[in-house]
């Protein structure tokens, strides 16, 4: 048995990159070690930090963010010459929109139909991701990394409730950087409700997954009614899942 704190990747410059692996499946099965990783931002990452991720077999590094985001805090990937680095911006989290929705679960569902295109290419890319292991982060790798980490963890076949409790984990992590998520709240938001948007409550993963059931039967109903190839779907499970 690992905890969870064995998942996460101890770097110096992000506060919540964490390994998929480790995770029973409905079928008995177990997610893999080292193929996949969730991440927050990784503008701050040192040498070493980049070293640490190279080691674990870290060879393609694919930015969620905007390109304001990019601007202002640069990925420490992005001109590397052993990581491919791809930049996919999903919707944005921190945008007007959010004043629209109640919480994060519209936004999660507002994400899931907004960015089809865009969560396609996600998942492409890391179907044909070369080497042991791929990284996908955001600003604080809880809503758009926390989409594209429950479908994947979908469609490895492991439970909704463990799904929900490795989203949550998010809220220990990035304690250490509240303050500068904080700093992005867009302009007209007050204060209490912007809180509401840096959660994460099991229940908002919980109430997308069940989305995927009702709507689609699951992650890889809705990964095909996007427009995901059988070939890219069987792919990401072979890379998912232990032999």
């Amino acid at each position: 048995m690992h905890t969870d704190m064995e998942r996460i990747v101890p770097a110096a410059g992000a506060y919540n990159i964490r390994d998929l692996g480790g995770y029973a499946t409905k079928d008995g099965r177990t997610t893999r070690w080292g193929a996949m990783f969730r991440a927050d931002g990784l503008h701050r990452l040192s040498e070493d930090d980049k070293r640490l991720l190279e080691d674990r077999g870290v060879r393609t590094v694919v930015d969620l963010r905007h390109a304001r985001e990019l601007e202002a805090k640069r990925n420490a990937f992005a001109d590397s010459e052993t990581v491919e680095y791809v930049h996919i911006s999903l919707l944005n989290p921190a945008t007007p929109g959010v004043r629209e929705v109640r919480d994060l679960g519209d936004l999660y569902l507002n994400l899931l139909d907004g960015a089809q295109g865009e969560l396609r290419l996600v998942f492409e890319t890391l179907a044909a991701a070369p080497g042991s292991a791929s990284l996908f982060h955001c600003a604080a790798g809880k809503d758009r990394t926390g989409v594209v980490a429950g479908l994947l963890l979908d469609l490895a076949g492991v439970p909704h409730e463990v799904i929900a409790d490795d989203y949550a984990l998010t809220a220990t992590c990035i304690a250490p950087i509240l303050e500068e998520l904080r700093e992005g709240r867009p302009a007209g938001m007050s204060g209490e409700a912007y809180e509401r948007f840096l959660e994460s409550e099991p229940e908002y993963m919980l109430r997308m997954l069940r989305h995927l059931d009702a709507e689609h039967g699951g992650a890889e109903g809705y990964l095909r009614a996007i427009g995901l190839a059988a070939a890219d779907i069987a792919r990401l499970r072979a890379k998912l899942l232990e032999n």
